[in-house]
């Protein structure tokens, strides 16, 4: 059966049709393919948030131990 696929070239297993068997159209399919981007996005972005985190903690550990002299709040 050729629908179109040039990886299939007429050899699909039955894998690859089960899979093209997915009625896009089904409710319960599309909610839980809509619950499964929610976790992955959020999971993306606990990871962006705890990278920035880490990043934020380097720079005011370096700029709690810079050596740079004066007191701003006297001008100097």
């Amino acid at each position: 059966m050729d629908i179109g696929f040039p990886h299939c070239e007429g050899a699909c297993t039955k894998l690859d049709e089960d899979i093209l068997d997915i009625p896009l159209d089904d409710p319960d399919a599309n909610a839980a393919a809509a619950k499964i981007q929610a976790s992955f996005r959020g999971h993306m972005t606990r990871k962006k948030i705890k990278g920035g985190e880490m990043d934020r903690k380097a720079k005011d550990a370096e700029c709690a131990n810079s050596t740079r002299g004066g007191d701003l709040r006297n001008g100097d």
